[in-house]
């Protein structure tokens, strides 16, 4: 059996972070390892608090999963403080880790900051060690995915459309050497902007009315990690990612905040 490692936040909703990543890695048929970056108190709808662990904690968590059954793929979600960023690539390198998949979540879907000093945030110094960490990730990662305000924050620019993700996911990729998939879920698309040395191609699949966006982005993620893991190309394991959330999403279970559950079901074909 092959192993993904999910590097990410403690959602104690359940809906989103390593909870979602769990459900999702294990509901491909594939053994999660995960790696906690910070404890959070949140409902459905809100973050109550966030506290990050110790750097160190982090870093011998990575060190622990590369001990045996070593991940074939690692997805990266929340990371709470510039100090855990810059402790999960530097554990991250000295792993050697391969297929690593990065979601860079500066904010929860309700708004509260989930990366001390994340790029657009006011305070300069916290934001260049920020910047710096997410930076060092970045480079070792096969594919960042960003959705569209977390690219402006990366960015410093406006991004409206269509062209200006497509433009916004080459910058990236110039920028740091790495596929990027641009969601634009919030311009209202179901299409994702793909940018890699191969070009740039959008992925898209039939949008799914209503329900919350609250964990479909770590759904996302780890599905695509899986796929890369068992061998599959980035533009088919992307393709494949977004079918299975668009079938979780078909599928929702609506609780009565107004959340939901997903429902992995197994892959599908790309």
């Amino acid at each position: 059996m092959r192993a993904v490692l999910a590097i990410a936040g403690l959602d104690s909703s359940g809906g989103a972070g390593l909870a979602r990543d769990v459900a999702t890695i294990t509901g491909m048929g594939l053994h999660a390892k995960v790696a906690a970056t910070a404890v959070t108190a949140q409902s459905l709808a809100a973050v109550r608090r966030v506290v990050p662990l110790a750097p160190e904690l982090v870093a011998a968590q990575i060190a622990a999963a590369f001990e045996d059954l070593a991940p074939s793929a690692v997805k990266v979600g929340m990371l709470g403080t510039p100090e855990v960023a810059a402790a999960v690539a530097a554990a991250l390198a000295q792993a050697h880790a391969s297929n690593v998949v990065v979601d860079p979540v500066l904010a929860s879907t309700s708004g509260t900051s989930l990366l001390a000093g994340a790029p657009g945030e006011k305070d300069a110094e916290s934001g260049a060690s920020a910047a710096s960490a997410l930076a060092s990730l970045f480079r070792q990662a096969a594919l960042v995915m960003p959705n569209v305000p977390e690219a402006e924050a990366l960015l410093g620019r406006q991004i409206t459309d269509r062209d200006g993700m497509a433009a916004a996911a080459d910058d990236l990729l110039a920028r740091y050497g790495c596929a990027v998939l641009l969601k634009g879920g919030h311009l209202g698309l179901a299409d994702d902007c793909l940018a890699s040395s191969e070009g740039t191609a959008w992925v898209g699949v039939p949008a799914v009315a209503g329900g919350s966006a609250h964990g479909t982005g770590c759904m996302l993620s780890s599905a695509i990690a899986a796929g890369l893991a068992t061998g599959l190309g980035l533009v088919q394991a992307v393709r494949g990612a977004k079918l299975l959330l668009a079938r979780g999403l078909a599928g929702r279970v609506t609780l009565p905040e107004g959340a939901y559950l997903h429902l992995p079901g197994c892959w599908p074909e790309a």
